[in-house]
């Protein structure tokens, strides 16, 4: 469980979903399992869009209904001596596997900064915890992670070397549903959505209510949920729409990452129908 799920988190435990009649469950799941889940229906969402268009561009029956951030909030942290990412030509940098958001977020950052992936020692990692502990370790010069942990590494001595989170404008977390879900049962995914949106502005105004469900959910202590949260609230989004361009930029990547043609068009791999449907727009 990570900070960037606290939409969820407030649906769940300040009751958004109860409000709306629904009975949620959050399962763990890599990101494979679950697009093949969503795919046969047996979940009817998830909160990665990013895995929801990587199945659409597929041709698997799944669209992005949802987008909670602004922004990805992906910092690159190391050691003191380093202050950008040129600095860090040469040395070792943790992230996530091949092709995982981290990895594809340091990718266009390094780009930005005129190096590539092989100026660079990569170490990849099953996740960010781990990558995590890998700096802590000492293996490490720098690390690709999200909040708490860019907190936490503060905390342990190292810095921001620079955030990253604007290198690209893929969806972070949100929603992807199950098309059959969306047509079938149309009330029950607007109240889906309602209740997202709902936790979203409970949120913003309500910060010691958001660090205490961290707390609760991600076992971060106090001192560091607080933080978190400080960091993030301000860059949950205000409309829950990810922008076409993100959608553009992951078929991009997938098309990279598979050499084939993705034939699906950005705007037929989302409906944010049931999400206006859900904020009264239609």
């Amino acid at each position: 469980m990570a900070v960037s799920d606290l939409p969820y988190y407030g649906a769940l435990g300040s009751g958004f979903f109860k409000q709306e009649h629904l009975n949620v469950t959050m399962v763990l799941a890599p990101p494979n399992v679950a697009i093949t889940a969503l795919s046969k229906g047996e979940i009817q969402f998830m909160d990665s869009p990013g895995n929801a268009l990587e199945g659409a561009s597929r041709g698997l029956p799944m669209k992005m209904v949802f987008s909670a951030w602004a922004r990805a909030p992906w910092t690159v942290v190391g050691k003191t001596q380093y202050n950008s990412l040129a600095e860090l030509k040469g040395k070792t940098i943790g992230t996530n596997q091949v092709g995982s958001t981290p990895y594809l977020y340091l990718q266009a950052a390094l780009k930005n900064a005129g190096l590539t992936m092989t100026d660079v020692k990569i170490v990849s990692s099953p996740g960010t915890a781990n990558t995590y502990g890998q700096l802590l370790a000492g293996t490490l010069d720098a690390a690709v992670v999200s909040p708490p942990f860019d907190i936490m590494a503060g905390d342990k001595g190292f810095h921001v070397v620079q955030r990253i989170g604007d290198a690209l404008k893929l969806p972070y977390i949100g929603a992807g549903a199950n098309t059959s879900f969306l047509s079938d049962h149309r009330p029950q995914a607007v109240a889906f959505l309602r209740a997202l949106m709902n936790s979203d502005k409970y949120l913003k105004t309500h910060p010691q209510e958001a660090t205490d469900l961290v707390v609760k959910y991600v076992s971060s202590p106090p001192d560091v949920a607080k933080k978190a949260v400080a960091e993030m609230l301000p860059t949950l989004s205000d409309t829950g729409e990810g922008s076409l361009e993100g959608v553009q930029q992951a078929i991009a990547i997938q098309e990279a990452l598979t050499n084939t043609k993705v034939t699906v068009t950005p705007e037929q791999m989302v409906d944010y129908g049931p999400l206006h449907e859900a904020l009264g727009k239609s």
